[in-house]
């Protein structure tokens, strides 16, 4: 099958991996940091990469900046895995998987990874094809024609910026072209009285693009939505959001918080968000 090398500091999950790809056909390679994995990845020529992101001293993110800057791995296929995926991910890698790693997931995402290339096909996920995906799209409509009670969801996304730490919250409902805010607390005046923001402001598209969370830490430091206006205008500097899905998988909407200093939002922020999906999705359910 393939060569794949596969980066991870916790000995357990590595092995998991290991032992995940091995019995899908797969020659692995192991590497317990970022540092080791570029030598296994000199050394064997691997037709696939796994990275964690969070490993001592050198990043997974920085190990796929590395790879992408040099001309010998730039065109091999990269997969992280993170609790929370940085937004700079996006354009380092082909895909993200959310932890702690669903196997099918896993060995899926390698598959059409591998197929890919060797069709020499561009790999990843399109954020704008998922955006238009048809049953996605009738999958939200069925939450939007419900009459929503406002008040309710509004005073749910209050609970999330006091279980959160984070004064500004909102439950999402994502179209193609808009990001619609089906309830919030804390949001600047001009986005709740607009009812959303356009999807190309948003980072929730990659968060349905990939049906993975994003953490931002700081805006101004990322080159991508730094001079969006939900960033530039409103002065929001940290961001966290996790995808909301519906009982067929598709991902309707986000719950997503955010605050105007930087560093706000963290990885427990992100597992917050996580606990708080299924009430969410009961309330916009129930909405009627």
């Amino acid at each position: 099958m393939a060569s794949i090398v596969v980066a991870e500091d916790d000995t357990d999950i590595a092995e998991l991996l290991a032992t995940v790809l091995s019995s899908a056909g797969h020659t692995v390679h192991t590497a317990p940091n970022g540092p080791a994995a570029l030598e296994a990845v000199a050394a064997n020529g691997p037709d696939l990469i796994i990275l964690d992101h969070h490993m001592p001293g050198m990043s997974g993110l920085d190990v796929a900046d590395r790879l992408r800057s040099t001309d010998a791995t730039a065109s091999i296929p990269v997969i992280m895995l993170s609790a929370a995926a940085p937004a700079a991910a996006r354009g380092l890698v082909d895909v993200t998987i959310s932890k702690p790693v669903r196997p099918k997931h896993l060995i899926d995402a390698t598959a059409e990874l591998l197929a890919a290339r060797q069709a020499g096909e561009q790999a990843g996920h399109d954020a704008a094809n998922q955006l238009v995906d048809v049953e996605r799209l009738l999958a939200v409509s069925d939450f939007l024609t419900r009459p929503a009670h406002a008040a309710t969801l509004d005073t749910f996304a209050e609970e999330l910026t006091r279980l959160t730490g984070v004064p500004m919250a909102a439950i999402t409902l994502v179209l193609n072209d808009s990001v619609v805010v089906a309830g919030s607390y804390g949001l600047p005046k001009w986005v709740r009285e607009a009812g959303g923001v356009p999807v190309e402001w948003s980072p929730d598209t990659i968060v349905v693009a990939e049906d993975v969370p994003v953490l931002i830490s700081d805006s101004s430091a990322n080159d991508e939505y730094a001079d969006t206006p939900l960033f530039s205008i409103s002065g929001v500097r940290s961001y966290a959001s996790v995808p909301l899905n519906s009982a067929e998988g598709h991902v309707i909407g986000t719950l997503c918080v955010m605050d105007d200093k930087p560093g706000s939002c963290t990885e427990d922020t992100v597992q917050i968000l996580h606990s708080q999906r299924a009430p969410a999705l009961g309330l916009l359910s129930r909405a009627g």
